[in-house]
């Protein structure tokens, strides 16, 4: 093989790998957009005040009697290891899921099939609304 065809193969690749790349971004699946459970898709919609307002607990790591309680006024209050509000401050929707507690700059993700769960992501705490 010449070194004019190693070239023309050489641009060759990289032209369909650059193809594939354009496609991928253009038309690769996001987090929120749309997620499929099985046959059915779910669309994955804004979280509201309504979803974040109530008591959430850690059901999962019950050892630290974890209870984080929002409220309509965007503020929020956290019980642990039996001491009442041992940190607290404000929380603000920031994505379709996301919520971000201040000070702190704690991000919590919702489960995006069952609004009754949350995630707070650093600590992997698993909170779940109280009914």
């Amino acid at each position: 093989m010449g070194m004019n065809n190693k070239f023309n193969y050489l641009i060759r690749t990289m032209s369909f790998v650059g193809i594939l790349i354009l496609i991928g971004f253009r038309y690769g699946l996001t987090d929120q957009a749309v997620s499929v459970q099985g046959s059915q898709q779910l669309t994955v919609r804004q979280i509201t005040t309504k979803d974040v307002v109530g008591v959430w607990v850690n059901h999962h790591d019950k050892d630290i009697h974890q209870k984080i309680t929002c409220t309509k006024n965007h503020q929020w209050h956290e019980n642990q290891h039996g001491v009442k509000n041992i940190y607290s401050g404000s929380w603000q929707i920031i994505g379709k899921r996301t919520i971000k507690l201040a000070p702190y700059g704690e991000k919590i993700v919702f489960n995006k099939y069952n609004r009754q769960q949350m995630n707070v992501v650093s600590y992997h705490h698993i909170l779940n609304k109280k009914k």
